[in-house]
């Protein structure tokens, strides 16, 4: 998940996007950038051990040592006063991870993890589902995209507090979790049995003859190498047009995302750049690929967050696809993860991205060129019988190979 910097750079990686959480997971819906960006934090860190405005800290430590009536952890008082710290500037994407929480993330880039079985993110203050896997112990209870998590266990839990939420959640392999959902308005109470999920981010098959149907989970290590793959098997097949799915799918790395764009994208266009506090720009350039000018529809839904509005968003602006389905989930801002202490994470947002035509989605998200609903009440699996949007792909593709 990271390399360690040269010249005493830290050890980072970085996220974009999104957070979600595979519920159990802290991968998912952020999008996650370069691993090798030569960032340098200044003076070691910035450290503040001279900076007297944080005297009241200790003075607060010194009171509950000699005070409070039973021992107390020191370690566990670090952590606290850092997460307080952290969760104090008010960005539910800046997040501290200890140890465990730590090696869990990189864990979740793997696409491998211990939980129920769904992504999440953040809507109106609340817990939403982004995505429930299809087979998961949460689509299999009932959990569908757009149902809001209301309490874990019992205990209710804001959008802020979704990383709180989902350590509640991840638990041993077999365990049950309670959760208080809301779907479509009606409040109810889930049981789901926690188990070990390893997804497949890419799957292909051919649709109609002549249409390759590529569909991604998520954006984890070798997403773009094993979605090139997929494309030339279908290639090999007869495919004439393509179908990149990305429907349900909350994000990841950026450089899979900047790889995945790459395939239709003309060498050293601008894929997206990046915007800090200070307006400092970078730009994401597309290596190119084999792909460029071949006819493409790209799926989209209210799931499709993060690195998938990356990809979607460059493709759009340079008119290299189609977009069908409906508006993006609409998360436009960019993370940076660093290793801290001993073997700890800090996850800070550092900057918005924007597609190559200067569009930020963060909150807006990206209209589909066509807008498609699927029929009320149509369940998984989607195939090409009873998937709208999927037909409407396929039609758009035949129209224009004929």
């Amino acid at each position: 998940m990271y390399e360690e910097e040269k010249r005493g750079f830290p050890k980072i990686i970085l996220v974009i996007l999104f957070l979600v959480v595979a519920i159990g997971s802290f991968f998912g819906g952020s999008i996650y950038g370069s691993l090798n960006s030569p960032v340098i934090l200044p003076d070691g860190g910035g450290s503040s051990t001279n900076d007297s405005s944080f005297d009241k800290l200790f003075e607060v430590k010194d009171v509950l040592h000699q005070q409070y009536y039973q021992d107390i952890d020191d370690e566990a008082l670090l952590e606290g006063a850092i997460k307080g710290m952290v969760d104090a500037v008010g960005d539910p994407y800046t997040v501290f991870f200890n140890q465990e929480e730590y090696q869990e993330f990189q864990d979740d880039g793997q696409g491998n993890y211990v939980g129920i079985g769904v992504m999440v993110g953040i809507k109106e203050d609340k817990i939403v589902v982004i995505t429930p896997f299809e087979g998961s112990p949460a689509y299999e209870a009932g959990i569908r995209a757009g149902d809001f998590i209301l309490k874990v266990e019992g205990v209710e839990y804001k959008g802020s507090e979704m990383d709180k939420a989902v350590s509640v959640i991840k638990g041993e392999e077999g365990k049950p979790v309670t959760l208080t959902i809301s779907q479509n308005g009606v409040e109810k109470d889930m049981t789901i049995v926690r188990a070990s999920i390893t997804l497949v981010n890419v799957q292909s098959e051919m649709v109609a003859g002549n249409i390759g149907h590529v569909t991604m989970l998520q954006f984890t290590n070798n997403t773009a190498k094993q979605v090139r793959e997929a494309m030339e098997e279908l290639k090999a097949k007869g495919a004439e047009g393509y179908i990149l799915d990305l429907r349900g799918n909350p994000g990841g790395y950026l450089d899979e995302a900047v790889d995945t764009a790459s395939l239709f994208v003309e060498k050293g266009k601008t894929v997206l750049y990046t915007l800090d506090k200070a307006q400092q720009k970078r730009e994401y350039l597309s290596k190119g690929g084999d792909f460029i000018g071949a006819p493409l529809v790209v799926l989209l839904d209210e799931g499709s967050a993060s690195a998938s509005e990356v990809v979607a968003g460059a493709l759009k602006d340079y008119k290299a696809a189609t977009i069908v389905g409906q508006k993006s989930f609409g998360k436009g801002i960019v993370q940076m993860v660093f290793n801290v202490g001993n073997k700890e994470g800090v996850k800070v947002t550092v900057s918005s991205y924007y597609s190559p035509n200067g569009i930020n989605i963060h909150g807006e998200g990206i209209l589909p060129d066509v807008e498609v609903q699927l029929p009320e009440g149509v369940e998984a699996p989607l195939t090409i019988d009873n998937d709208t949007q999927l037909q409407k792909a396929v039609e758009i593709l035949q129209d224009g190979l004929q």
